[in-house]
């Protein structure tokens, strides 16, 4: 495994103090940002994350899909399901892990987790669903599979259904985690597994739950083939109730406007759950910029002289979820419930990822070999070395800043479509070397940070008119404006 996909799938941040001052904030978050970059090694693997940038790294490591990118189908007999008789021990393997999801942790320590105690079993393998919960925003579904073959296999696919509505591929923002252990399930052996994704606040979801999933063998011939042969595919359907905490949750709705950097914000809704605390956005359609990320956002809550903050929410947008269908709306997740009801709720940030609009794209000629038009003066096409696999009408686009503490939050995102200078759309081309070479994100310890994204538009494109135009999806570029909000406490 390569360090850029280690730095993927190990993603750790800083633990940090919650009495800090603002300035000293803004270091620990910094600091948590470029450890998140760098990457930790850690005692529990994230074995599939999705966000769009993640399929690709996860393939590659895994080998799990075929070429075509599409979901894997098995079309066999059903898996049989009965009762559990696993040995149940409350959850005690999930409690114990160090680095357990904040809002599982929270979970479980109220006690929160619905036992469902549903296996079944197929052609060796057994797979046990121990619990689940879930908030109506946040589901998580604990299992473990037993290999009783001599096979070793690893998970090929996942999914969730509530009645007929499956979480929809290539499920952005859903994730299986693995407990102690690595993401081959060997002969003999069992591992537990957390199942995650994010839910639509917006619909209706059926009680009538099932998770599946597929497991193909580990050999060259299995991974690289498309026969159903090598794959076995068990499901277990139980009762989840998308509403469960709905008692124990508290909204408020203050429909007001933040402004970062001349762009209006509106904050609709607050909510408070045992798991988490949401706070759902809109970015008001008239902005001249598109807000990637959010700098330092911290949620303040007052209660008496009590005070508590909240620090490091996940952004939740329709480029990392299926939640969201365009980028006008998105949500903050403390993985922390403030406790409600409260005296005053403030929102502090201190700036936000933003880029104009109308520069949201690159424009290359390939044969010069020359960028024609970008976001800003720091990016350049640097031609592959051969000697690293690459292919004919391949580039390396690198972008190099200095003295920017906040550059460490993502990297650079292009989407895997372009035009030529007719309009002609086009698709790139995935060679079997194309994502694990070259190319990455590092930061020296002068605070130089070097983003490169390998960019393969295949050998065609050599004849395409020239330029090329690549839209750009995600672009770092900071807006430093420290601005709070006072966010009224009435329902």
């Amino acid at each position: 495994m390569v360090e850029k996909e280690e730095r993927i799938l190990r993603q750790n941040a800083h633990e940090v103090k919650e009495n800090t001052e603002m300035i000293q904030e803004m270091k620990i978050y910094n600091a948590m940002r470029d450890g998140i970059n760098r990457g930790k090694k850690r005692s529990r693997k994230r074995m599939f994350s999705l966000g769009m940038g993640a399929i690709a790294a996860v393939a590659a490591v895994l080998l799990l899909f075929p070429f075509s990118g599409l979901p894997i189908e098995v079309k066999d007999e059903p898996s049989l399901q009965t009762a559990s008789t696993e040995h149940w021990d409350d959850f005690k393997a999930y409690r114990e892990d160090s680095v357990l999801d904040p809002a599982l942790a929270s979970a479980l320590e109220q006690n929160l987790v619905k036992q469902i105690r549903q296996s079944a079993e197929k052609k060796g393998f057994r797979i046990d669903v121990s619990g689940a919960v879930t908030d109506g925003r946040k589901v998580f579904v604990l299992y473990s599979v037993q290999n009783n073959t001599d096979k070793e296999v690893v998970h090929a696919d996942f999914s969730l259904h509530f009645g007929t509505y499956q979480d929809p591929y290539p499920r952005k923002g859903t994730s299986l985690e693995i407990l102690p252990g690595d993401n081959r399930l060997r002969a003999g052996q069992t591992v537990n597994y957390i199942y995650s994704t994010n839910l639509l606040p917006s619909r209706q979801y059926s009680q009538d739950a099932k998770l599946g999933i597929i497991l193909t063998e580990t050999s060259d011939e299995a991974l690289f083939s498309s026969s159903n042969k090598y794959r076995t595919s068990l499901d277990v359907t139980f009762k989840l109730n998308p509403d469960m905490l709905n008692n124990q949750n508290y909204a408020i709705y203050p429909e007001q406007t933040l402004t970062v950097g001349g762009q209006k914000i509106i904050v609709k809704q607050l909510l408070y759950t045992p798991l988490s605390t949401y706070v759902d956005l809109e970015y008001d359609k008239s902005n001249d910029k598109q807000i990637f990320e959010w700098i330092n956002p911290v949620l303040i809550g007052k209660s008496g002289d009590h005070t508590e903050k909240l620090y490091y929410p996940d952004l939740l947008t329709s480029y990392n979820s299926e939640v969201y269908s365009d980028n006008s709306k998105a949500t903050l997740i403390f993985k922390k419930s403030l406790a409600g009801p409260l005296d005053s709720v403030a929102l502090k940030i201190a700036g936000i990822a933003a880029q104009d609009k109308d520069r949201l794209k690159i424009v290359v000629d390939l044969n010069k070999k020359q960028i024609i038009e970008a976001p800003g003066s720091d990016l350049v096409v640097v031609e592959p070395d051969p000697a690293e696999h690459a292919e004919a009408g391949e580039i390396l686009l690198r972008r190099k800043s200095t003295n920017d503490p906040f550059s460490s939050s993502f990297s650079m995102s292009l989407p895997s479509s372009y035009t030529d200078a007719e309009g002609q759309v086009h698709q790139t081309v995935n060679k079997k070397f194309s994502s694990i070479n070259f190319g990455g994100f590092s930061r020296s310890k002068e605070g130089t940070v070097v983003d490169e994204i390998r960019y393969n538009f295949g050998e065609a494109a050599l004849e395409y008119p020239q330029p090329l135009t690549i839209k750009i999806e995600r672009y770092w570029n900071p807006v430093m404006d420290t601005q709070s909000i006072e966010l009224s406490p009435s329902k």
